[in-house]
């Protein structure tokens, strides 16, 4: 019941002040990062699933390992990964967030050679390539986006986001790479899984962590044979 009511106060009263508030540009501070968050852009400090993310990523050892980030967003999970001396692909379809991530890139740090960002549609405009390791925070909300801001958080009606994504992580991953999702239990999980099985792919849970009155779930994307 109090979960309830929080989430009610939340989506009441702090929801339509935090849209207000995101309509400017906004500096987030993690760590010695500072990134200019614009408009339209997924934020990690109000959502759960970057935060938990990161904290997940800053655990694991991505010395020399080719990662990728789908949909950037931020590029939060792209940056730790570069201060962590891993070769980074990012991309992301919004291209706000793309000149967001290359500008932050550009202010946090001096030696960005091993950093790679692209405007694309998931892997369209991605070079062939095979990546040790994946961090995947999708939108999951089974909506039609509506405008460029909407795809952090909209699916497709029919999940078509997710269609692709397990059409293409084959091309782009070999035995192994290492597949992380965050999702989070007010999505459709059971759907979500369905997809992935249709492109022989299992959502096995390695990580799980309730943030006030949200569960949010990391999932290692296991190809089965």
């Amino acid at each position: 019941m109090l979960d309830y009511l929080h989430k009610k106060y939340y989506d009441l009263l702090v929801q339509p002040i935090l849209k207000q508030h995101l309509k400017k540009v906004r500096v987030y501070t993690y760590r010695d990062l500072q990134l200019k968050i614009y408009p339209g852009v997924f934020h990690p400090k109000y959502f759960f699933s970057t935060q938990l993310f990161a904290a997940f990523a800053q655990q694991l050892d991505l010395k020399n390992k080719k990662v990728c980030e789908v949909g950037a967003g931020s590029g939060l999970l792209s940056f730790i990964a570069l201060s962590k001396t891993a070769q980074v692909y990012s991309f992301d379809v919004n291209e706000t967030a793309v000149k967001g991530i290359k500008e932050n890139l550009k202010s946090n740090f001096k030696d960005y050679g091993n950093f790679n960002v692209y405007l694309s549609d998931l892997f369209d405009n991605v070079p062939a390539n095979k990546f040790d390791m994946f961090f995947i925070n999708p939108p999951y909300f089974f909506t039609d986006p509506s405008d460029e801001g909407s795809y952090a958080w909209y699916c497709g009606k029919n999940g078509e986001y997710f269609e692709k994504l397990f059409k293409q992580l084959n091309d782009y991953s070999n035995h192994s790479s290492q597949i992380y999702m965050v999702l989070a239990d007010n999505c459709d999980l059971e759907r979500i899984t369905t997809i992935a099985a249709k492109y022989n792919y299992l959502l096995s849970l390695c990580y799980e962590k309730k943030i006030k009155w949200e569960k949010n779930f990391i999932f290692n994307i296991v190809k089965q044979a």
